[in-house]
């Protein structure tokens, strides 16, 4: 009979039981430690993932199917519409040579971790746990049955070809993981909780100078600053990786501890594995090495700038500070000699006097202009001509340039430059032309 309240009251539970797998692997562990099994188990952590999905779905299955309690002698008689994987699991535990007393103590280990779990989980009254609990039981209960029944009825009429085939199996498949690893360039070094090496590969025994190497303890063997597991874990923690050359050479490692139990259950041992890694630390060195002085050469550059960037604030203060000078130079000139001299002219009524003043003005004003104080007088002896000739002649042109610039011919224009040289007074002396003209500022 059906009871749909019952099942409403426990199936959340049991829906959410496979939410906490990590909690059903660590009793599951547990329980097998404390009964003796653990250290003898073959079961991987895959093994034990599908041992809880092949438990769990027909469970599930008939509870959201509004099977309350399908009864023991229903689940006993009925063992192909829901217990099929989990009795094949078994054959295949058999196959592996693990004895029926052992398989059914670790079935129980597996029952009893599911119980503790769900007396572990949350937001769950004591109702649903003892619903959830008895649920649990009822098929572990049948499939205990059905265990007994396949070992004792089914196995016995497996022959021994079918057995030695399995063994067979079992013993290609150790060799070709020994082959995989004995073909790697990487060092692996498998050791117990101790710390103390029992497996390597071949790569070791090749790197490794040491005689003793199997039961030796890897920090003593890789030359580590450890003196027990719990510090080789403390400094290397498992899934972090370091570098490291633990053999006194040129040669640059990447180790990695990882423990087995992440693999089998049964496993309290480590492995690790030392990756040469020296050709990529080389390049990594060298592009270390062509950065730092890519670093060095901008900062250096930095530096000249910033000197640079002080250099021109100098120059510019300079300049401001001569500018200011200037000002303040041709601000007194102006006011003690230019201003009084037109104060001046303005009252003085003497023809002669007055003309006198504005001479003086007009000098000074000449003097305060840039470049007034150094122009010869005797450029004003040039005609209108030989003042363009000039100024030609005192921005670097050439005769003929000048003849084609003033539609003139070569010959006039040297008959003019001959001219300029007499009115400046450079005739017989060995100047140029050009270099005087530069000097007496020529102006257009």
């Amino acid at each position: 009979m059906h009871t749909t309240h019952t099942i409403r009251g426990h199936l959340p539970l049991l829906q959410k039981l496979q939410d906490h797998e990590e909690l059903y692997f660590q009793h599951w562990s547990e329980r097998m430690r404390s009964a003796g099994y653990l250290e003898h188990t073959t079961a991987k952590r895959v093994d034990c993932q599908q041992a809880l999905c092949d438990f769990m779905t027909p469970l599930l299955a008939h509870a959201e199917a509004g099977m309350d309690d399908p009864g023991f002698s229903w689940l006993t008689s009925h063992e192909g519409q829901w217990a099929q994987p989990m009795v094949e699991s078994a054959r295949r535990h058999r196959m592996r040579g693990i004895t029926a007393d052992m398989f059914l103590g670790c079935f129980k280990t597996f029952i009893h971790a599911l119980l503790d779990v769900i007396e572990a989980m949350p937001d769950f009254d004591k109702t649903e746990k003892a619903l959830a609990r008895r649920r649990i039981r009822l098929y572990g209960d049948a499939l205990e049955v059905l265990f007994v029944k396949d070992w004792t009825q089914t196995l016995p009429d497996l022959t021994r070809q079918r057995l030695d085939e399995a063994n067979r199996l079992l013993t290609l498949e150790k060799c070709r993981f020994e082959n995989i690893l004995n073909s790697s360039s990487d060092l692996i070094l498998v050791m117990d909780s101790d710390g103390v090496v029992t497996e390597t590969n071949a790569a070791v025994k090749e790197a490794v100078p040491m005689d003793g190497l199997l039961g030796s303890p890897v920090w003593k063997v890789l030359d580590l600053e450890a003196q027990s597991m719990d510090e080789l874990l403390k400094y290397y923690p498992p899934g972090m990786s370091c570098e490291m050359s633990p053999f006194h050479d040129e040669q640059i490692y990447r180790m990695q501890v990882t423990p087995l139990s992440s693999v089998s259950l049964a496993s309290d041992q480590y492995m690790i594995m030392l990756t040469n890694i020296t050709a990529q630390a080389s390049q990594r060195e060298m592009l270390e090495k062509v950065v730092a002085e890519k670093t060095d050469a901008l900062r250096q550059e930095k530096e000249q700038l910033e000197g640079m960037n002080v250099t021109l604030r100098n120059v510019l203060q300079n300049i401001e500070k001569d500018r200011n000078e200037l000002f303040d130079d041709v601000s007194v000139k102006i006011n003690s000699l230019v201003v009084p001299a037109l104060e001046r002219i303005e009252t003085e009524d003497n023809p002669s006097i007055r003309k006198g003043y504005v001479t003086v003005v007009r000098d000074q004003l000449r003097r305060l202009a840039p470049g007034s104080g150094t122009a010869d007088p005797q450029l004003l002896k040039l005609t209108h001509m030989e003042t363009k000739v000039a100024q030609f002649i005192q921005s670097g042109y050439a005769s003929k340039d000048i003849a084609t610039s003033l539609n003139l011919s070569v010959e006039t224009v040297q008959t003019h430059r001959k001219n300029i040289r007499g009115k400046l007074g450079l005739h017989g002396k060995r100047v140029s032309l050009y270099s005087h003209l530069k000097t007496v500022g020529l102006t257009g």
